[in-house]
């Protein structure tokens, strides 16, 4: 498009009011966005802390988080909250992350949230099959109350 054209398109009061409009649109938006006050990485834990602007701490571990399965710690570090806390970017892996989607449990993409669940799946029955002291105890406890009870027989 030439200069002309530009020119006059944005002198159109259609596209001025349509243009202002977005413009509020967005505004509201970013209103509604939940907002991180600050944000670090705890390396030796391996998780996200982010401070939200309503006060809480919600604690995201890195491994599951998409694309920081490093152990470079200068680069999980090099990160910055933008559009006001409402995202959070890492230039150094060039990944970026809504708050939003932290806090409704998407670390990913949609395969690799699939692939997340299956490994968290796998790694709750490893637990459930594990033979420990510990576990054997807890067993032994809780046969001395009487142990699982039975199923109920249905009719």
């Amino acid at each position: 498009m030439d200069e002309k054209k530009i020119k006059a398109l944005m002198s159109d009061p259609d596209f001025v009011n349509e243009s202002d409009l977005a413009t509020l649109r967005g505004k509201e938006r970013m209103a509604q966005l939940p907002k991180a006050r600050s944000a670090r990485v705890d390396v030796a834990a391996r998780r996200l802390v982010l401070e939200m602007e309503s006060g809480i701490t919600l604690l995201v571990p890195i491994n599951m988080i998409q694309g920081l399965q490093t152990t470079d710690a200068k680069a999980l570090g090099d990160f910055k909250l933008v559009l006001n806390g409402t995202q959070i970017r890492w230039e150094t892996l060039d990944l970026d992350f809504t708050i939003e989607s932290f806090l409704s449990g998407v670390f990913g993409s949609k395969k690799w949230m699939a692939g997340l669940g299956k490994h968290l799946a796998e790694i709750g029955r490893k637990g459930g099959q594990a033979k420990t002291p510990a576990k054997r105890a807890a067993s032994a406890e809780n046969g001395k109350k009487g142990g699982r009870p039975p199923k109920e027989k249905r009719a």
